[in-house]
């Protein structure tokens, strides 16, 4: 006894025919179109790299947060010598696209990060943000 052969030919047609029929056809996937700098060789190694200033935030002895620039060894108080020293330092970079990070450590009031952010905004900073501490 042999199966009948005409029927699953007309399935496989079917099937040849549907496939062929569904199928779409698209371009190569990973070909993204992107515009390359139009500087090259020695005037592109002319841009600085600036670092970020840093505001740590600690907590002081006796209640409220201090704030150290860069690492400095004498903290800032309070918000107005904050403000003072970022003015001082965007007047010194001559640019208000110098990157401010405020690094507070995890038991500072979240006041006090506020506070930092709003003084660097209130000096005229355009880029900051807040880094989380290790």
């Amino acid at each position: 006894m042999q199966p009948p052969l005409t029927p699953m030919i007309d399935v496989t047609f079917q099937l040849l025919l549907f496939f062929l029929l569904a199928t779409t056809f698209r371009q190569a996937e990973g070909q993204i179109p992107a515009a390359l700098p139009q500087r090259s060789g020695a005037a592109a190694l002319d841009q600085t790299i600036v670092r970020p200033i840093r505001i740590a935030i600690r907590p002081a002895a006796e209640g409220g947060a201090a704030f150290f620039l860069d690492d400095a060894p004498l903290p800032l108080r309070d918000a107005p010598a904050l403000h003072r020293e970022l003015l001082a330092r965007r007047q010194a970079y001559g640019s208000d696209e110098v990157p401010v990070a405020i690094q507070p450590r995890w038991d500072v009031p979240w006041q006090y990060v506020v506070e930092a952010d709003n003084q660097a905004h209130r000096a005229g900073f355009k880029s900051i943000g807040i880094v989380s501490v290790p």
